[in-house]
């Protein structure tokens, strides 16, 4: 299910039900931090199904276009883009899953802690991995939002010796999303 799941939300030709929710908006921000220089990027082109037909478990799945990051230092962006992350090799980084525990989630505007489980792929490298967020229901609509790291070594990303110390190993990244019914 996870698989057509994203690819529906990839092709942009999303079939929906009254179980679904979509953006084409959501905002990615990513913060590298080391004694010699801060590295932040952001973006507000995330694509985003959440999918609620299951009951106990809600499908969520993303795509990030990695072009779509802008740095405030245009030699950053390229480095990242051309050196580090290869994005006319690797376009997109994914995630597709489930939130666990979303049959326990009370039906009010207030924020719930989720837990949300499946794979993260970066650098066409897939990780499993588990984040932690919340989200919170607003009308027709549900507001998102996570933060979690992501380690360069689990996606195949080479940081080269010359400039090892002004990148981190690990790099926090932040979603937020309101996923609206279609």
């Amino acid at each position: 299910m996870k698989n057509t799941f994203l690819l529906l939300l990839l092709s942009g030709s999303l079939v929906t039900t009254a179980q679904q929710h979509i953006t084409r908006a959501g905002h990615v921000h990513f913060f590298s931090s080391t004694p010699l220089e801060d590295i932040e990027a952001a973006t507000h082109q995330m694509s985003a199904i959440l999918d609620l037909s299951n009951g106990s478990s809600a499908g969520f799945a993303f795509q990030v276009p990695i072009l779509s990051f802008h740095f405030e230092k245009a030699l950053m962006e390229e480095h990242f883009n051309e050196n580090y992350l290869e994005s006319e090799r690797f376009p997109r980084s994914t995630f597709e899953g489930t939130i666990e525990n979303w049959a326990d989630l009370p039906d009010n505007e207030e924020w719930n802690d989720v837990i949300a489980s499946g794979t993260f792929t970066l650098h066409a490298t897939p990780n499993s991995t588990t984040i932690q967020g919340q989200a919170r229901k607003q009308g027709d609509s549900w507001e998102i939002r996570a933060a979690f790291d992501v380690l360069t070594a689990d996606h195949a990303i080479k940081i080269p010796k010359l400039v090892q110390k002004q990148i981190a190993e690990q790099i926090a990244v932040t979603v937020d999303a309101q996923l609206t019914l279609r």
